[in-house]
């Protein structure tokens, strides 16, 4: 797998699956490095997943001169070079097969995937890698070289699946996003720091990123009854301002980031889950958020914007795109009978174990 996140960034999709597939294979985890974090530049073993760093291209990093270097075509040359070079070495020190599988989700390697000898070569396609702040206008040249030398390409939602195949003519898998069924499912004892909190409580767990927004936020706020709105997650350099004036105004509670183990207890620990990302951004139309699934796998009723790929299942699980819709499908979940077991069973199918055997499945079908 030639990654674009490091093996233990939170817990990512390429984790889920790649920790579920066959114990026959051998896996091994090409990531990129990154500041401040324990790179692993000797391979490091995780049950049967080996991961280790190469100095692969990366854009918009914490470095100015890297950046600047990085904007020029023949200094990207150079990088491309040197981490194709380190990545073939620690490949023949691992013993890899010199014929692999390839599954890659870094467009920004095209020169190393097209000179990897290979069996098969899968793109899995989740978050659009455009879509990040800073990424440089030089990125679609990678994006079209990447996606172009696939030869099977795994897609998050419907949204994409068509975007894809207007563009490429290869295969196109759709291949959502899942749960931990049993984690989130299992009773917990809720946390302390919500356990204080005025109910109802509607919450918001993930990224604070700048899909949020904050006319919802505030529409919600307003029609809390007397509950609080809850936050929880990382936050970003472009959403921080804006919430701390939304937490100012009283009834929000902001709270840091949480270790995933504790993620189902603070979700059990809600009265509603709401995904309130600006309806109207189009990658916002393009995501299949894990949030729906571990929301709902947690027993609680959802409230986000549009998924293609699921259909409503009021009060479970209901659609909104405005402040109005979004205050009006809160207020219709809280009145709601609570039915845990019907929620559970709209998660089920989306366990990330079912997930890994159909990717499992594709690609052994295609070899």
């Amino acid at each position: 797998m030639l990654a674009e996140v490091r093996w233990g960034y939170f817990r990512t999709r390429k984790r889920f699956l790649l920790s579920r597939f066959p114990e026959r294979w051998r896996i091994f985890y090409a990531q990129p490095p990154a500041a401040g974090a324990d790179d692993p530049w000797r391979p490091r073993h995780e049950g049967r997943v080996t991961c280790f760093t190469v100095p692969f291209l990366k854009p918009a990093t914490t470095s100015t001169l890297y950046n600047r270097l990085a904007a020029l075509p023949a200094a990207r040359g150079v990088i491309e070079g040197a981490a194709d070079a380190w990545l073939r070495r620690q490949l023949r020190r691992l013993g890899v097969d010199p014929r692999p599988v390839v599954l890659a989700s870094n467009i920004y390697c095209p020169g190393a995937l097209s000179r990897l000898p290979r069996k098969l070569l899968c793109y899995d396609f989740n978050d659009h890698p455009l879509q990040f702040a800073g990424v440089p206008a030089w990125a679609g040249r990678y994006f079209e070289r990447t996606l172009g030398q696939a030869e099977l390409l795994f897609v998050v939602s419907e949204h994409y699946r068509r975007q894809l195949a207007a563009r490429f003519p290869q295969p196109i898998v759709r291949l959502g996003n899942g749960v931990e069924m049993a984690r989130f499912e299992a009773p917990r004892p809720a946390p302390g720091a919500l356990d204080a909190l005025p109910r109802p409580r509607i919450g918001y767990l993930g990224l604070r990123s700048h899909f949020l927004d904050f006319d919802v936020l505030e529409a919600l706020r307003r029609s809390r009854r007397g509950g609080t709105l809850v936050i929880v997650g990382p936050g970003t350099p472009a959403t921080e301002a804006a919430l701390g004036a939304l937490a100012a105004r009283g009834g929000v509670a902001v709270i840091g980031p949480q270790p995933y183990e504790d993620v189902p207890a603070w979700m059990q620990a809600l009265d509603v889950g709401v995904i309130p990302f600006r309806a109207n951004d189009p990658y916002v139309q393009g995501i299949n958020p894990n949030k729906v699934y571990q929301y709902l796998a947690a027993g609680l009723p959802v409230v986000t914007t549009p998924v293609l790929d699921l259909e409503e299942r009021p009060p479970h699980l209901q659609f909104a795109t405005t402040p109005e819709s979004f205050e009006q499908a809160v207020g219709r979940a809280l009145d709601a009978p609570p039915d845990r077991e019907a929620r559970h069973a709209l998660a089920r199918p989306f366990d990330w174990s079912a997930l890994a055997a159909r990717m499992v499945a594709e690609i052994e079908r295609r070899l």
